[in-house]
């Protein structure tokens, strides 16, 4: 499933399934074909609007989200990623 436009500005760079970087690569594959990877990073979006919503400071930093997305991507693409470098 390719990566929706409102999606796009949390995952401008790191997430490009055409890139020519191959971990960059690797994680665009995983997020548009790995449903774990697809629900952190839906998670993550979904923090990031509930705090942006909020008029005054937020102890809420999304940061956790941010930590499962990235494992999540790297346990997906490390494999495969890292193969092609040998």
């Amino acid at each position: 499933m390719p990566v929706e436009e409102s999606e796009e500005k949390i995952s401008v760079h790191m997430f490009d399934s055409e890139a020519d970087d191959q971990m960059t690569k690797e994680r665009g594959r995983c997020l548009e074909k790995d449903c774990t990877v697809r629900k952190y990073f839906l998670e993550l979006r979904e923090c990031t609007k509930r705090v942006e919503r909020k008029i005054r400071y937020t102890a809420e930093t999304c940061h956790q989200e941010t930590v499962d997305l990235m494992e999540a991507l790297d346990h997906c693409a490390a494999e495969i990623a890292f193969s092609k470098i040998i």
